[in-house]
Parts: C-alpha cells; sequence; structure tokens
C-alpha cells in the first residue's frame, strides 16, 4: 500500500477508535445538559437545546446522601493511594534492594496471591471482618490495601531494579543505612512510579463496587459507586440524573489523570523497560 492511500487510512481509523471511545462520554455530557423531556424526543437531539444544570438540583434533591457518599469515596481512595505508596514501596524496597536470602522465596508468594481470583476470598473475608468487629466499617475497605497490594509491590519493586546500585554502595560509605537509601535515595528518584501507583490504587478504589457492597450495610457509610446504583434504582426514568451522577463519579478520575498524565506514562514505560 502506497503512502498516498497509507495515511488517510490511518486518519479514518484513528477517527473510528475516536468516535468509539469518545461517543459514550460525549452523549453522557449531552443528556446531563438535557430537560427530562428533551432525553425522551425523536429523533434524538445530539446538542442540548436550551441547556440547563436542572439535573444536578435534583440529583442532590432525589439522594440527599450524594455529597456524603463523595466525601467517603475521596476519603476512602485517598488513604488507599497514599497508603500503597507507604507501605507497598517499602515492602518492594526489601525485595529489590536488600540481600536476605528468602527474598525471592518470600516475592513469589507475593507473585503467587495474585492469581487467586477476589471471589474466592470472600465469604472468608466476610466471616473474618465480621468476627474482629470490622463489618460495616470503612477497615475492610482501607487496612488490606494498605498493608501491602502484591500489584503495586510488583511495580514498585521492577522500577526500584532500575535504580542503579552503585548509589546504594555510595550511601554504605557515607555511613547511610537501608532506611536512608529508601529515604534519601530511592523514593527521591521514583516520583514517576509513585505517582502512578497513587493514581491506579486512587482509581481502583473509587469504582470498587463489589467491597462497599458487601462489607458495608449503613448507607451513610456507603461509596458513590454503590450510591449510583441505588440512584438507578429511584430515578431510573429520569436519564439526565443518571448522567448527572455518572459524571460525579468520573470527574475526579478525568481530573486526576488530566494533571498526572506526564508521571503516569513515565511509570508505566519504565516499568516495561526492565
Amino acid at each position: 500500500m502506497t503512502y498516498r492511500f497509507k495515511t488517510p487510512l490511518q486518519y479514518v481509523a484513528l477517527l473510528i477508535g475516536l468516535f468509539i471511545f469518545a461517543g459514550p462520554l460525549f452523549w453522557l455530557l449531552s443528556t446531563m445538559l438535557k430537560t427530562q423531556e428533551q432525553t425522551f424526543r425523536y429523533p434524538p437531539e445530539f446538542l442540548p437545546h436550551p441547556f440547563t444544570l436542572s439535573a444536578f438540583g435534583r440529583l442532590f434533591e432525589s439522594m440527599p446522601l450524594m455529597g456524603r457518599w463523595i466525601g467517603n469515596s475521596f476519603a476512602i481512595a485517598g488513604s488507599v493511594g497514599l497508603g500503597t505508596i507507604l507501605f507497598s514501596s517499602l515492602i518492594a524496597f526489601g525485595f529489590a534492594r536488600t540481600k536476605a536470602r528468602s527474598r525471592k522465596f518470600l516475592f513469589a508468594i507475593v507473585l503467587a496471591t495474585l492469581m487467586i481470583p477476589a471471589q474466592v476470598t470472600l465469604i472468608p473475608l466476610y466471616l473474618l471482618y465480621r468476627n474482629i468487629g470490622w463489618y460495616d466499617t470503612w477497615l475492610p475497605l482501607i487496612v488490606p490495601h494498605v498493608l501491602g497490594n502484591p500489584y503495586f509491590i510488583f511495580l514498585f519493586r521492577q522500577f526500584f531494579l532500575t535504580i542503579p546500585r552503585e548509589l546504594d554502595e555510595a550511601t554504605y560509605v557515607d555511613g547511610g543505612g537501608y532506611w536512608t537509601i529508601y529515604s534519601r535515595v530511592i523514593l527521591p528518584l521514583s516520583s514517576p512510579i509513585l505517582v502512578s501507583g497513587f493514581i491506579f490504587s486512587f482509581v481502583f478504589s473509587w469504582t470498587d463496587f463489589f467491597s462497599p457492597l458487601i462489607f458495608i450495610q449503613s448507607e451513610k457509610l456507603q461509596t458513590l459507586s454503590v450510591g449510583l446504583q441505588m440512584i438507578m434504582g429511584q430515578t431510573s426514568h429520569d436519564f439526565p440524573v443518571l448522567a448527572a451522577g455518572s459524571f460525579l463519579a468520573l470527574l475526579p478520575i478525568g481530573v486526576i489523570y488530566f494533571f498526572a498524565q506526564r508521571y503516569f506514562i513515565e511509570g508505566v514505560v519504565m516499568t516495561g523497560i526492565k
């Protein structure tokens, strides 16, 4: 195929891909800005005329706990993100930079836990959390993820291996130990992967629907992902309200990615090189 025909075909493929990925988002924004009557018109209108923000008012009026659910999701996802950076990076440092004899065996066990489906451990975890008094609290949503996630341990370890070991030896010569290497050498050089880890863990926790549904019973303690399901049950006929709720759920993820996309791409690319 000549270059003359290859370039237009590439643009056509890109436009098709753009339509597939951006089309649902555009329709969500369009529906959010319409009145309830406009959503039932045929043929459908792609651009709302006139546009209105009344769906947000009806959303918070019909769901008084909406603000609390948003705050709960921020508190849980933020705690998980910060805890992941601290504890998973510390564990990954032990696997990547120390000389413990059992580190390879222990790291293999950590990787093996990635192969266990979450559904297998659901009932044992439910019984455990209920017996120790964690049921209907945020602790099952925060503590297990904060204390060490195998995926992020693997991600951080792979990045730490790319940092030259000569820096460790220079720190030993200056009288430093493992903690000095971790806090003064490794962490300052690992900002791309740490930011990536925060973004990934924040998004995983923010969009988690299954865990809050199983381990939390009180509506006041629920997260936005479960709250959206309640919105669908109470206002299923009001499409602008459903779109407004979905937009609020997507907004934090979009803002974080917009401001930190450089670190996100750098972290993924540099991890894939090793």
